[in-house]
């Protein structure tokens, strides 16, 4: 059985339909990069299965239990999120808060974790990403990769089923983007199952599980990384993939 299915995602914006009926599939342990050019869904997507945004239409299954997403109940959601984390682009740490607190917060406010056991989980995140050494720092005292890799940890606290990331480097220089991917490339070589919206085409080639390609809000095509990227079957993938070179 699948961790994570999706069926039939309809998002719009306005007059504008920016999911057209999306079909997805994970599998616990596997590494799923979505590429695409701007504006083809890919974040809109992602932020519909973690309820970010509410989509219109549409079917998760997710641990086993089918909910269909335009009457979810609250409750729902909540248990479903107790069990994901996500990574924004641009972080969204607590800029008031230091590393550490940044990191305990969710676990002491909304999961009533035990301040002394919420501290012993957040070192032991921090320093799965190299953060233990900045425990009291400030996000503005960071590089941008250090606070990425504080909100990998943030994500990691609560020990879940699948990690989102939206775009986790686009932010990011090229030494920084080089830090989290290869926090990231750790994850999945433990295991973790992550989806990743991602423009770095290195990383979704020799990590991924799978390669999803979408454009104009459907799924064009996907398939494994030595597949997708040696022979894609469509014209768009193609052209993509030109461009991307």
């Amino acid at each position: 059985m699948a961790l994570l299915e999706v069926k039939n995602i309809h998002k719009s914006f306005g007059a504008g339909e920016v999911l057209k009926g999306i079909d997805l599939t994970v599998e616990k342990g596997d590494v799923v990069s979505i590429l695409g050019a701007s504006g083809s869904g890919k974040t809109t997507l992602l932020r519909c299965i973690n309820f970010l945004e509410k989509a219109d239409e549409g079917q998760l299954l997710f641990n086993g239990k089918d909910y269909h997403l335009l009457g979810i109940s609250k409750a729902d959601i909540s248990a479903i999120r107790r069990n994901t984390g996500f990574v924004f682009q641009n972080y969204c740490l607590f800029a008031n808060k230091t590393v550490l607190q940044n990191v305990t917060l969710g676990l002491t406010s909304a999961r009533h974790v035990p301040a002394a056991e919420a501290r012993e989980k957040a070192m032991d995140v921090l320093t799965k990403v190299g953060m233990q050494d900045h425990v009291d720092k400030y996000p503005s005292q960071l590089s941008g990769g250090q606070q990425q890799r504080v909100a990998i940890a943030r994500a990691l606290a609560t020990d879940p089923s699948i990690i989102y990331f939206d775009e986790p480097t686009s932010a990011l220089d090229p030494q920084l983007t080089a830090e989290v991917l290869e926090v990231m490339r750790k994850l999945a070589d433990e295991g973790m199952t992550m989806i990743v919206v991602t423009h770095e085409i290195g990383f979704a080639r020799e990590v991924s599980s799978k390669v999803v390609f979408m454009a104009d809000g459907v799924i064009v095509e996907e398939g494994k990384p030595e597949e997708f990227f040696v022979n894609p079957k469509e014209e768009k993938t193609r052209e993509f993939l030109r461009l991307t070179e």
